[in-house]
């Protein structure tokens, strides 16, 4: 068995319970079923590739105040144990990171908080505090493998040493590419299949008994 050095989380849906923060925005700014869920639904048709559709979401809060939007975000909760899961899993000598189809509006802010050491997410471009209606896309979906790479590269961990959590297709190219992978209640069965282990718990905390890494076991 290879000793493990690195894990990597997926974001929405994985150590927050919203399973996609640009879907949560829509909703919150109560543009979802007039706008959001068409352009999501010619996405999962093969009608436009992602890009576009990160490109449609963010032209529709062009010229929103971006701390408009992060109070949205900074309201989002954890799921129950992450806090303590990733904790223990740096101090067990892991390097720990995520790996996000998300925002960085969300993402920054969980960096911060969990002290994590690598996480990529995707930017809506503002300036002067309004949003451009731009969006840099720094992780595709179903290329979550690239951002691993790029962490692996950056850290000098084999990819092999690496052990992956996610809940969604989009975590598939993530699990393939690690030595290890968690299906952490997952959206779907491709999900649930590509991954090693599949993990329904509420908590994340009880991921720690699970993984091939006897150091994290809860005392």
């Amino acid at each position: 068995m290879p000793a493990y050095r690195a894990i990597l989380f997926d974001l929405d849906g994985t150590l927050t319970p919203v399973r996609s923060v640009w879907q949560h925005l829509h909703e919150q700014f109560g543009s979802w079923k007039e706008r959001g869920a068409g352009q999501k639904e010619r996405f999962d048709r093969g009608e436009i590739d992602y890009e576009t559709l990160c490109g449609l979401d963010a032209d529709h809060w062009r010229g929103m105040a971006e701390s408009d939007l992060r109070a949205v975000t900074d309201r989002i909760p954890y799921r129950p144990g992450a806090r303590e899961c990733i904790d223990r899993l740096m101090r067990s000598g892991l390097v720990a990171g995520v790996v996000s189809t998300g925002l960085t509006l969300l993402a920054e802010r969980v960096h911060r908080d969990l002290d994590l050491a690598f996480t990529i997410a995707n930017r809506l471009v503002a300036r002067r505090g309004r949003l451009t209606g731009e969006v840099k896309v720094n992780v595709w979906h179903e290329r979550k493998d690239d951002a691993v790479d790029l962490f692996c590269g950056q850290f000098g961990v084999p990819a092999s040493e690496v052990i992956a959590v996610g809940d969604s297709d989009g975590d598939i190219s993530m699990f393939r590419r690690c030595g290890f992978s968690v299906a952490y209640r997952p959206v779907t069965e491709a999900t649930a299949r590509a991954a090693s282990i599949v993990h329904e718990g509420e908590s994340l905390l009880d991921l720690l008994t699970l993984l091939p890494i006897g150091e994290t076991r809860p005392q």
